[in-house]
């Protein structure tokens, strides 16, 4: 039995390339620590990702749609992961202006911090958590083998995150080199900042 494959790719491309929690971290964390930070949040992303997929392939679906409730809880820790990332780009904003003055900023973000940004965005993100849970399933033709067919609708998406994360972690370092004066550097902050918390009421909505 052949999968749909182009008709899963039709309906996924315009879903993995609309701005969303995972895209807003990945640019944040490209600008602020360059392309290696960016890799690493995109891959924590698609990790969890990759954790959906298989959470999907061995029946956790069928236990969320068993305790609707599970949906609550996640959608409101997402709403608080982005509000909580919002709020530090917003805090940057005022640690460059105590820089400014000689008081000591914070420290760069590390490559497990970046990792886990991505990581968290994504299993946090009811939207992601949607489409594995109860869209990819409808791909899969009764006769199919339901593991395997997962498997592989899994790695066509977490391919097509990987290739326009990558895009926007080229885009978010060229940005973080040409803003690297501190006035511009605070503007892009305060417009991540606020892009994460309007994602989080959003998601809250």
């Amino acid at each position: 039995m052949t999968l749909p494959v182009w008709g899963f790719f039709a309906v996924t491309a315009p879903l993995v390339m609309s701005p969303g929690p995972s895209t807003a971290v990945v640019l944040r964390n490209s600008i602020g620590g360059g392309t290696r930070a960016g890799l690493l949040t995109a891959a924590g992303a698609n990790s969890g990702s990759f954790c959906y997929g298989l959470l999907t392939a061995f029946g956790f679906a069928v236990a969320m749609q068993r305790w609707p409730s599970a949906w609550l809880v996640l959608r409101w820790a997402g709403v608080a992961y982005l509000t909580w990332l919002g709020l530090q780009s917003l805090a940057r904003v005022v640690q460059a202006r105590q820089v400014a003055r000689g008081t000591p900023g914070a420290p760069a973000v590390g490559g497990w911090r970046s990792f886990m940004s991505g990581f968290l965005t994504n299993v946090l993100n009811p939207s992601l958590a949607a489409f594995y849970l109860i869209v990819l399933p409808q791909f899969v033709p009764r006769e199919a083998p339901f593991v395997s067919s997962v498997l592989i609708l899994t790695g066509i998406h977490i391919a097509m995150a990987v290739s326009w994360h990558t895009a926007w972690v080229l885009a978010g370092t060229t940005l973080g080199r040409v803003l690297s004066r501190r006035r511009p550097r605070q503007v892009l902050d305060a417009l991540t900042g606020i892009a994460l918390i309007g994602l989080a009421l959003s998601v809250a909505l």
